[in-house]
């Protein structure tokens, strides 16, 4: 009996397999048969037959701006192959190198295989060519992610194979973090800023205090920026932008600086008596911090000094006008100097009572002095200072002849300077 039953059992297993041959894996598609370059394999491998590649298989309702980091979309894979037999797919978001871009979520008809990285039916049939699931997105940064599809029909084909590539959406770029360069600089000097590189960024927008220039890297990391002789204070900006929009930007305050202000011409005595004096004091008040002083000619002294006062230490050999200036410096440099104070410097120690051709007559008080010049000057120079060696008067006289100088004086001790080219006289005279 059995060996009667033996050649009918191999007949009815081979029936059935070759019967089966024609719906493999009916229940869906094994992992890694999509035709990517990762996978190497196809639906042809089981179903036989060679595959063609047709375009619009998969769609998706990802918009064509791109998909974005973390979101969900809705994928739709069509079997468009005819003839008898029951459909089949296989789908698998990828990177040229296999790796799975996303994560694949199964839908109605349709089922998981290899984790997350592959979609297939869940129950072949001759009736059902469309399966939908979704896909949430990658992360932010992945970039283009290709759907890689393999269509079956039945044993020794038809199969086809498809892709679809989608972009991810361009997001604006991160914001700017600090900007190092110098936050005090000189008007007419160039300087250099710079951020660290913006995330997301394709480009770089700065933006300079009024008056103040890019001379270079506009669009860069960093910048030479120029601060002209009409730069203001003020704000330096940068931010990222891509073609989604601009980042936040960061600020950093710019505080612009000039040379000083020329000072004006100092403060100090118009006279000064060595008899009685041998260090002045000299000021201004232009605002600068610090101070430059000059006196000339160097044979009058010593000036010395570097804030808004300085002192000048007379040399008592010295006679005639001495000029004192001032400047102001700074970080950024010096202004020019100073109108000169003109000091007279005079000495009336050991003075002479009387000088070729120039007399004191009188001098009478409250009234007048009367002068008897006798010189070969058109005219003289006359100063009358009290005892302390304040100037009192300062007049000029014509050199020849009997002059009155009229000036209310008290009865006392006066000093009386008279200049006339060659002739010259210095004394003291009592008014009565």
């Amino acid at each position: 009996m059995k060996i009667k039953y033996i050649p009918i059992i191999f007949s009815v297993s081979a029936i059935m397999l070759l019967s089966s041959s024609a719906m493999f894996y009916p229940g869906g598609s094994p992992a890694a048969k999509t035709g990517s370059p990762g996978d190497g394999a196809n639906c042809s491998q089981c179903h036989g037959g060679t595959a063609t590649t047709t375009a619009g298989q998969i769609t998706s309702n990802i918009p064509v701006s791109g998909y974005i980091a973390g979101q969900t979309y809705q994928i739709t894979a069509t079997n468009p192959l005819t003839g008898s037999g029951k459909y089949g797919f296989e789908v698998s978001p990828q990177n040229l190198t296999g790796t799975q871009l996303g994560t694949l979520v199964a839908g109605t008809g349709n089922k998981l295989v290899g984790g997350t990285k592959y979609v297939t039916q869940s129950n072949s049939n001759s009736s059902t060519n469309t399966w939908t699931f979704s896909w949430i997105a990658p992360v932010s940064g992945t970039g283009a992610v290709t759907f890689y599809g393999a269509f079956a029909k039945n044993y020794s084909g038809p199969t086809t194979l498809s892709t679809l590539t989608v972009q991810e959406a361009a997001s604006v770029p991160a914001g700017a973090g600090p900007i190092n360069g110098p936050v005090s600089v000189c008007k007419n000097n160039t300087e250099t800023y710079s951020v660290s590189a913006i995330a997301g960024a394709t480009g770089y927008v700065w933006t300079v205090p009024a008056g103040a220039t890019i001379e270079s890297g506009q669009g860069t990391t960093s910048v030479n920026v120029s601060f002209g002789v009409s730069a203001l204070s003020g704000d330096l900006s940068v931010y990222g932008s891509n073609n989604a929009g601009n980042g936040a930007p960061s600020n950093l305050m710019i505080t612009v600086n000039s040379v000083p202000e020329i000072p004006a011409s100092p403060d100090g005595p118009d006279l000064v008596d060595l008899q009685n004096t041998s260090i002045s004091d000299y000021s201004t008040a232009s605002g600068a911090p610090s101070y430059g002083w000059q006196l000339s000619p160097a044979s009058a002294g010593i000036i010395s000094g570097t804030s808004e006062i300085a002192q000048v230490t007379w040399n008592n050999s010295f006679t005639g006008n001495a000029e004192i200036s001032v400047k102001g410096t700074n970080s950024c440099g010096e202004s020019s100097w100073s109108t000169a104070k003109i000091t007279q410097v005079l000495n009336t120690s050991g003075l002479s009572e009387s000088a070729t051709g120039i007399k004191v007559i009188s001098g009478v008080s409250g009234e007048y002095l009367t002068l008897d010049m006798n010189t070969n000057a058109n005219q003289a120079n006359v100063i009358l200072l009290d005892l302390s060696g304040r100037v009192l008067m300062h007049t000029t006289i014509p050199g020849q002849g009997k002059q009155q100088i009229r000036y209310r004086l008290k009865s006392g001790i006066y000093i009386i300077l008279i200049d006339a080219d060659s002739s010259r006289v210095s004394q003291k005279i009592l008014v009565i």
